[in-house]
């Protein structure tokens, strides 16, 4: 008896591939919302660690919190190297990446180009210009106005930064220390140059224009230094939610001040708060406010 394999015919081939193809558009987008939830996740561990180097340098240093920038300088030179609060708390962080968010496309050579120091400024010292660049463009910014508070104090001390005591923090669940930040934007609102090292809260005042920020460290009568807070009324402006970016799927991954971290919407980072430019709105539920203190 004989026997022979038989061949697919055109229509059967045709049939298997639709198949595949339609199990490849089912799967590639459960592929691809996995990759972004194993981003968010490994980001989350990143605010975890920060958080965790924060609070070991607060055990060195009296209970205060970093400052955000030690000199404004933006110069690494050795002589007298500026720092940022990412750099600051390196000692205990022992690593440079865990300032880079992995849903953030954005490389070391971009973070380090887009500099305010000169390329022409840093040859003798570029690696540690470099490690510098990295802190000021970190993905995860400081609450600066909280958590830093800062002046131009004149001709005689251009620049001041004070770290907040931890006894200062009456809700450090309740109170936000950083949060996924952005540099700059495109012209089309892509995020560029990196993170920023600090942030603007969306709102400051109470009911009757009375200030929720710690006193200024030198005097109010001096320049207290800000971005100027959120700014809806410009979309696509990098400071649109002062300074905070969304890295995965409108999720910006934030950390408290008793060192536990979570992934929070826009409109969680906004609550209590009646979000206008400049914060020219007030804070309306003090309770459900998570970026002063209290």
């Amino acid at each position: 008896m004989n026997s022979h394999r038989k061949a697919f015919t055109l229509i059967e081939l045709l049939v298997v591939i639709a198949i595949i193809a339609i199990l490849a558009a089912i799967l590639f987008p459960v592929f691809a919302q996995a990759k972004v939830a194993a981003k968010k996740t490994a980001c989350l561990s990143n605010t975890k660690q920060y958080l965790t180097g924060t609070h070991m340098y607060l055990a060195d240093f009296d209970d205060r919190f970093p400052i955000v920038q030690y000199r404004n300088t933006y110069d690494a030179n050795p002589l007298m190297p500026d720092q940022t609060v990412g750099n600051i708390c390196q000692p205990y962080m022992k690593s440079l990446k865990i300032l880079t968010s992995p849903g953030s496309s954005i490389g070391d050579q971009e973070r380090d180009d887009t500099s305010p120091v000169p390329s022409s400024a840093r040859p003798a010292y570029q690696q540690e210009q470099l490690k510098f660049n990295l802190g000021l463009k970190a993905d995860y910014g400081q609450n600066t106005q909280y958590y830093s508070v800062m002046n131009y104090c004149g001709s005689t001390e251009p620049f001041r930064a004070v770290g907040t005591s931890q006894n200062q923090v009456q809700a450090p669940s309740e109170s936000i220390y950083m949060v996924n930040s952005v540099w700059d934007r495109t012209s089309t609102g892509s995020p560029s140059g990196g993170g920023n090292w600090g942030l603007d809260p969306p709102c400051r005042y109470l009911p009757g224009f009375v200030d929720t920020f710690p006193p200024a460290a030198c005097g109010p009568a001096f320049l207290r230094w800000w971005w100027g807070g959120w700014n809806p009324g410009s979309p696509l402006a990098w400071n649109v939610w002062g300074g905070v970016w969304p890295y995965h799927s409108q999720i910006a991954n934030t950390g408290f001040s008793d060192s536990h971290a979570k992934a929070m919407r826009i409109p969680m980072l906004a609550a209590g708060c009646n979000v206008q430019n400049a914060w020219g709105g007030f804070i309306f539920d003090r309770s459900a406010y998570l970026w002063d203190l209290e």
